[in-house]
């Protein structure tokens, strides 16, 4: 599976300024942030480095460029495009190496934007031990094991007090199966949209997230460790038909070829977070 690093597109005039509406994944990369985005609607995320984030470009050139990649089905690709934000190729602007992707965020006023990472477990049998032992105390002290993804982060508008509440990774880290309700319940609430309004309905996150879980229980292409949900409103909606709800899965560094198999790992995770978004849904309408 490789990928067209060597072909990155110089470009010394981005407009780059640091995206405010990162919740999961990496915040700096050296001594720069680790996301940017620009006026344009682009989203731009700095090498993590040249192994994970070139597999992670390898990735996005399957998906939509209609690779005759022996190892993925091209049926199985083109119905995982939908989820996935578009992607532009790799940028270098001064001595930062950027993927260059759709910024989601960009059509929204007061964005709110929930991150979750998926699967039982974040590890595969052939990373590096280093890679292994950082993400075991991970996958085992927080939720990821037990119910098959953490909340990374989320950050939701709070229209009554005009600011923004922000659950950092921290706050991830020490939520429970028990009190995981709460926190969605948190996040689906902005003082005038209730978690039924952006949870439930045709165009909720519930009925966007089983249409991703009907994908993962066909496809036989792809691996994903480590990759996330993202769950996007409007947090200045006041109705639920403005709530604007978008699903994204994101976060392709450790993703690869199945060889014919189901990735049961993340499928296991979606299952039990589209239940739960439901269930807290429906007891809101309750």
């Amino acid at each position: 599976m490789a990928s067209s690093i060597e072909n990155a597109e110089a470009s010394k005039d981005v407009d780059l300024k640091p995206c405010d509406h990162q919740v999961g994944g990496h915040f700096s990369s050296g001594k720069h942030a680790g996301t940017f985005v620009d006026s344009s609607g682009k989203f731009y995320k700095v090498f993590q480095d040249d192994i994970r984030s070139a597999r992670e470009a390898s990735i996005y050139e399957i998906i939509f460029n209609d690779s005759d990649d022996a190892e993925v089905r091209k049926e199985d690709i083109v119905a995982l495009r939908p989820f996935v934000s578009k992607y532009f190729g790799i940028v270098v602007n001064g001595d930062l190496k950027m993927l260059a992707l759709e910024d989601t965020c960009k059509a929204y006023k007061k964005p709110c934007v929930l991150d979750a990472k998926m699967g039982l477990t974040t590890i595969y049998e052939w990373a590096d031990e280093k890679y292994k032992a950082k993400n075991a105390n991970k996958d085992r002290d927080t939720t990821q094991s037990k119910l098959g993804f953490r909340v990374t982060g989320f950050k939701v508008w709070q229209a009554e007090k005009g600011e923004y509440f922000v659950a950092d990774r921290n706050y991830g880290k020490e939520l429970t199966p028990q009190t995981m309700g709460a926190a969605f319940t948190k996040f689906g609430t902005n003082g005038l949209l209730s978690p039924r309004d952006v949870y439930c309905g045709p165009q909720g996150a519930v009925a966007q997230i089983r249409s991703l879980k009907a994908w993962f229980e066909t496809q036989q292409s792809l691996l994903f460790f480590a990759a996330s949900v993202l769950i996007v409103y409007e947090g200045a909606a006041t109705r639920a038909e403005d709530a604007n709800v978008a699903i994204r899965f994101i976060d392709f560094a450790h993703t690869f070829p199945s060889k014919g198999k189901r990735d049961d790992n993340v499928l296991r995770g979606i299952t039990v977070l589209v239940d739960m978004l439901q269930s807290v849904g429906e007891g809101d309408a309750n």
